[in-house]
């Protein structure tokens, strides 16, 4: 494991502080946990977008986020994106799923 520091504000560091006694672990686990979720957050959201601008296939930007298919599929429901239906995209699927 690698140390990293960075400066941050007083009233996120109250924060980290509170979230760490009301879990009675270390502030260093609660950072990393929240690092660990803000990386797949933004992975996830960088994603969705290149998909909502029809930039990847369903498929990619669930290898993107790190999710599986279906996980993909549930976000595009949640965040009410469409799901990709032109001849071309679902032939980039069908080219994905083969390995072609």
């Amino acid at each position: 494991m690698e140390t990293i520091s960075s400066r941050v504000e007083r009233e996120i560091l109250e924060e980290l502080e509170k979230i760490s006694k009301k879990r009675g672990v270390d502030r260093s686990v609660i950072i990393r946990e929240m690092l660990k979720e803000g990386i797949r957050e933004f992975k996830l959201r960088e994603a969705l977008e290149l998909l909502r601008e029809r930039k990847i296939t369903v498929w990619r930007a669930a290898e993107m986020a790190d999710v599986t298919y279906r996980e993909i599929l549930d976000c595009l429901k949640q965040y009410n994106i469409p799901f990709p239906v032109t001849l071309e995209e679902i032939k980039s699927e069908i080219k994905e799923i083969s390995g072609d």
